[in-house]
């Protein structure tokens, strides 16, 4: 058998033996024969919703450009899909070999993390639609109003299972991976009816398939788009109206999605569609959770220390705290792109002499214990920390402690970091930064060093500058967590430096935004803004190298002020 020329390599990334065992397998077997030889059944996992689900905005020509996915733009013959996109423009007309389709949705990278992690083969059937509703479209119980997208689905999914059956394939309902809610959400006549309509899809689904316990997974409506600023209101009453079916479902699941990457419109608005990398990335957090629940996920080795830390008995430890959004969480930052950097690939390896707690992506990602500072980010991303620590490790006195305390959301605004609280509650940043900046300070006092908080760096703004009233008042924000930190932690000359958006990002309002925060800092003692004018960039964010510069920068401007 001759292998074919596509499954040997993809845009220089050669695929895993393993990978290359598996398709080459299949193609020797036939499509979908293998399944016959399967000692389990096929599971089968429905993806339904509207536009983040159909893949609106991601471009599967785009797939090669992000190192972590270069594997999912190769056809899976060993993985059966069906669906039925939008008017029935896209449909598959049976089972065929799962592949990006012109728009893709979470269901490649789902498939590929998934099967890495069981034995029993897969099956996805799809049907995404997109600007529609569970108050109409989706409802069950109105064929006369809306696309009556449920009889569609319906029957796709028979059609689909009595193929499998007509083949000879055994299969298990597995799951529904579910991402809507966006039109529902707009419509304040709409929004509070969310779930009761969600409740009445799931269970009618459950009970025309006779599956009565077949689990659902309910995607977060990202925050980082143009939802989670013009209609912050809405979105925060929609996100309720999730809980109320994940409170009364104990088979329904939350997918947070707020921490992946998301596409900006060239005018800096945030868009409305996760684009390329957000797709790739929303695959996995739905892996993520399906194979938590069914204890499948591989357990990730212990970074922490297990033990005494590397810092003398009693010893001073200096704390750095890195905090803010998208910049310096490190969207767009790649590990995969460090081995190509002479001078910093060792940026990629652990660095055993500084410390490392972390808290990322609004609580998704989140240190139990100190670690020596390294790539942590589950998406292949690291922020400036990195190059940071290693420069102050490199002229800092030797017997001296080094810990670095990072909190980061993506996805947050100006008013998630308000000291006073904010509406919604679940996005209230400061008093949950002020907590774990407190027990990692506390925890190494307990150990008996001696711990002081050095200094605060903060990127943030990048989901502010488009909205007007946001981008005005962020130096004002900036200055009330500044001095509500300082009096929290009883340190009025803990010194704080802040970060400019770069002129070449795509947000507006920059220069304003810069403005504004160079002013606050004229009048508020010990606050340094760093000009980022110097630094690499790439279309939305730094980027590896820009995030590396980033951390240099941040770096020198506390050597030199120390």
């Amino acid at each position: 058998m001759v292998t074919p020329s596509w499954i040997r390599q993809t845009n220089g990334s050669v695929l895993s033996e393993f990978r290359l065992a598996t398709i080459a397998l299949m193609c020797a077997v036939g499509f979908g024969e293998s399944l016959l030889q399967s000692a389990e059944p096929t599971r089968v996992f429905i993806f339904a919703g509207q536009s983040n689900m159909v893949g609106a905005d991601a471009k599967a020509e785009e797939i090669p450009e992000f190192p972590h996915f270069r594997d999912t733009v190769i056809p899976r013959e060993d993985i059966l899909f069906s669906y039925r996109i939008g008017n029935g423009d896209e449909i598959s007309k049976g089972w065929v070999p799962l592949r990006p389709l012109k728009a893709f949705g979470p269901e490649v990278t789902f498939a590929d993390e998934v099967s890495k992690h069981v034995s029993f083969p897969i099956a996805i059937i799809k049907s995404a639609v997109g600007g529609t509703t569970v108050a109409f479209d989706w409802n069950p119980d109105a064929p006369d109003r809306g696309q009556q997208l449920y009889l569609k689905t319906l029957q796709l999914i028979r059609d689909s299972l009595r193929e499998l059956t007509d083949r000879g394939i055994a299969y298990k309902l597995e799951g529904v991976m579910w991402h809507q809610g966006e039109n529902d959400m707009l419509d304040r006549m709409l929004y509070p009816k969310y779930a009761v309509g969600l409740n009445q899809l799931i269970a009618r689904l459950r009970s025309d398939l006779s599956a009565p316990e077949l689990e659902w997974y309910l995607g977060e409506v990202s925050e980082k788009g143009i939802w989670g600023m013009d209609h912050r209101a809405n979105l925060g009453a929609f996100r309720t109206q999730q809980q109320h079916v994940l409170d009364g479902d104990a088979r329904t699941h939350f997918v947070p999605t707020s921490h992946l990457a998301f596409e900006v419109m060239g005018s800096g608005q945030p868009h409305y569609h996760f684009g390329t990398q957000g797709q790739l990335q929303m695959g996995q957090a739905f892996a993520k959770a399906y194979l938590q629940r069914i204890g499948a996920l591989k357990t990730s080795p212990d970074r922490s220390y297990q033990g005494k830390l590397p810092i003398a008995a009693n010893g001073v430890v200096r704390i750095f705290v890195l905090a803010g959004q998208r910049n310096m969480e490190g969207e767009d930052a790649h590990v995969a792109e460090l081995a190509q950097l002479s001078d910093r690939k060792a940026l990629a390896q652990p660095q055993t002499n500084v410390l490392f707690r972390y808290s990322l992506g609004g609580g998704v990602t989140v240190s139990s214990d100190w670690e020596p500072l390294g790539p942590v980010d589950e998406l292949g991303n690291f922020g400036p920390e990195l190059s940071f620590g290693a420069q102050l490790r490199a002229r800092l006195p030797k017997e001296e402690g080094i810990a670095i305390v990072k909190f980061t959301h993506s996805g947050a605004q100006g008013p998630d970091w308000a000291p006073q609280g904010n509406e919604p509650s679940h996005r209230q940043l400061y008093q949950k930064l002020l907590a774990f900046l407190r027990a990692a300070e506390n925890d190494l006092k307990e150990r008996g060093y001696v711990a002081k908080v050095e200094g605060v760096f903060w990127h943030t703004g990048e989901n502010d500058t488009y909205f007007g009233p946001y981008a005005q008042n962020n130096a004002t924000w900036t200055q009330q967590w500044i001095d509500r930190l300082r009096s929290d932690l009883g340190d009025p000359s803990i010194a704080c430096f802040i970060t400019e958006q770069h002129k070449n990002s795509p947000w507006v309002n920059i220069d304003n935004v810069n403005t504004g925060l160079r002013e606050m800092a004229s009048g508020v003692p010990r606050v340094t803004i760093l000009s980022t004018e110097g630094l690499s960039h790439g279309r939305k964010h730094f980027g590896t190298l820009g995030t590396i510069q980033l951390g240099d920068a941040m770096a020198e401007a506390y050597l030199r002020q120390k």
